[in-house]
């Protein structure tokens, strides 16, 4: 698995102000693997969840390596950082931005490229990183 860093990320706004984390593909292809993990792909709506991924994993230490990347970052500014401000002092967090891979990110206008043939650079949900009042998934990563 590669190990993502925060200087492998980039994090940028689209034309409406959005987050977006772009991340080299490949990084982008394992998490949206793993974002759609035990979901049902019959189930309908947007609201689910993953099954989480334990604290350990490469999944869990990626996801806190894009945090990272964003509260290093000038979106940091933001008044909630991007629903990352409990990450800062408690480790736990949800991005409310977008994850996405080199290729499916067009930098010079600021919006997806090629949509449609780039979904498997998308991660769907936005990447959480599970509280500690969650005692038995404690640091562990869904989406």
């Amino acid at each position: 698995m590669p190990t993502l860093t925060t200087g492998d990320v980039t994090v940028t706004m689209d034309h409406m102000g959005r987050l977006y984390v772009v991340v080299p593909d490949e990084v982008a292809r394992l998490l949206a693997l793993a974002a759609l993990k035990g979901i049902d792909p019959a189930a309908p709506g947007i609201f689910v969840e993953s099954a989480p991924h334990p604290a350990d994993s490469w999944v869990a230490a990626t996801v806190r390596a894009v945090f990272e990347a964003v509260l290093s970052s000038p979106a940091a500014d933001h008044p909630d950082a991007w629903g990352l401000r409990l990450y800062r002092t408690h480790g736990e967090g949800t991005l409310l931005g977008f994850i996405v891979g080199e290729s499916g990110w067009n930098p010079d206008a600021r919006w997806w490229r090629d949509y449609e043939r780039t979904s498997d650079l998308r991660v769907r949900s936005c990447a959480s990183i599970v509280p500690v009042s969650r005692p038995n998934l404690a640091g562990t990563c869904t989406f």
